[in-house]
């Protein structure tokens, strides 16, 4: 007996592409439209966007891939550059009971958080693309079984009653990925873009999810080690000030004695005679 699948036919790859996408006048927008004869999906790799999807608004950025069954209205509109995403065509997949080309539920948000997935289903996606392209013997059939693996790990994103338990572990070793560049690269320009970007979360769900396990946002915790190694230097070196503040991450001396003052309570000179 076979392994049970929810796969009644596999999808036929029928094209994509990947863009990127600097901001300005280049700004990635579609007007409402639809698809009659297929489906496709969106993954957006960098950057943030306003989507309209059988009437219902979302925003999403990097990490989040797009369903855009066939026959329903859609709009899409990059808001934050730059702008970089992967899209691919794809009609005859049939999954359980769904209408032809449909990978979700109608009544399911149209939208997969990848999180660690991140960069395999890229990957998966670019493969597709790359081996159609290629037009060589059997450049259909790769670019489909590549296509077919990628709806696999997809289902197990969005089909499998214990995806969601599985979604945590990942998701706290995101956490604590994103704890750890803050803790050694403190005195960098970090922002939550960058720290999503690096642990392949939405920015505003890598917030929810750093404050729940760390008891603080990302900033304020950036802002924590910040001061912790600026008391560590006023109390064992004789660097002035304005060196520790920049050593630490602040670009002026007001700035660092701001947040100084705000953290601690009293000026770093008056930290370090007390130390």
């Amino acid at each position: 007996m076979g392994e049970p699948t929810i796969f009644r036919s596999q999808a036929v790859f029928l094209g994509g592409s990947s863009f990127d996408l600097s901001g300005g006048a280049n700004c990635f927008m579609l007007e409402l439209h639809k698809h009659d004869a297929n489906s496709e999906m969106l993954l957006i790799e960098e950057g943030e966007g306003e989507f309209e999807i059988d009437g219902r608004s979302y925003t999403a950025g990097a990490g989040t891939l797009l369903i855009y069954h066939r026959g329903v209205w859609h709009k899409e509109l990059s808001t934050k550059h730059p702008f970089r995403a992967t899209y691919i065509g794809f009609r005859g997949l049939q999954v359980g009971e769904l209408a032809t080309d449909f990978f979700l539920p109608p009544h399911e948000v149209p939208l997969l958080q990848l999180h660690d997935q991140l960069p395999a289903v890229r990957k998966l996606m670019r493969d597709c693309i790359a081996e159609f392209r290629k037009q060589e013997p059997e450049s259909q059939t790769i670019a489909n079984h590549y296509l077919g693996i990628l709806f696999a790990k997809l289902a197990r994103l969005a089909h499998y009653s214990d995806a969601a338990e599985r979604s945590r572990v990942p998701a706290k070793e995101a956490v604590w990925k994103a704890k750890r560049i803050i803790e050694e690269n403190y005195s960098a320009p970090l922002t939550l873009e960058s720290l999503a970007e690096e642990t392949y979360l939405n920015k505003y769900h890598l917030a929810h999810l750093f404050k729940d396990e760390i008891g603080v946002s990302p900033i304020q915790f950036l802002i924590y080690c910040r001061m912790e190694a600026a008391k560590r230097y006023l109390r064992t070196t004789k660097l002035q000030v304005k060196e520790i503040a920049e050593i630490v991450g602040y670009q002026s001396e007001p700035s660092f004695y701001n947040v100084f003052m705000k953290v601690n309570g009293v000026t770093p000179r008056k930290y370090r005679e007390g130390s």
